[in-house]
């Protein structure tokens, strides 16, 4: 996966896009979160196989279940980043070399999240239930190299 020459000026396009947008279902949860700044930096739709096929949380599961066939109900979203990460041959590296614009991650009061690394790489972007969170970086339980 390459990114374009300019994908700092269009990740910061898409964080401000972003910025005052609540947590949603099917449009802003934190794994579409993740697959659009992906998609902003690279082109690449990595959420293609599931984008626009749930609204709640209970339909998120479905999908997540219906991708992961049979690979395991223990820890779904990491599985899914897993499976995405080794289908489209991203490199997973250790949390602490996960730099601006990786994916990571992380546990919060929710559970599983994913975010990416903000700009500053000081710290990790999620949607929250008003607007993005920021979390800090040494939080970052697993990481890709985008």
């Amino acid at each position: 996966m390459k990114r374009f020459e300019d994908w700092p000026t269009r990740l910061d396009e898409f964080i401000e896009s972003r910025r005052n947008q609540p947590f949603a279902w099917g449009s802003n949860d934190c794994c579409l979160f993740a697959c659009d700044a992906v998609l902003a930096m690279t082109g690449e739709d990595l959420a293609a196989d599931f984008r626009r096929k749930y609204s709640d949380a209970r339909g998120a599961i479905q999908v997540l279940r219906d991708f992961l066939k049979g690979i395991g109900d223990d820890a779904p979203l990491e599985a899914l980043a897993v499976r995405i990460a080794r289908i489209r041959e991203i490199k997973e590296i250790a949390p602490r070399f996960a730099q601006r614009g990786d994916v990571v991650l992380f546990e919060d009061a929710h559970g599983e999240t994913l975010g990416l690394v903000s700009l500053s790489g000081d710290d990790i972007l999620a949607p929250g239930e008003s607007e993005l969170v920021r979390i800090p970086i040494s939080s970052a339980l697993r990481a890709w190299r985008i």
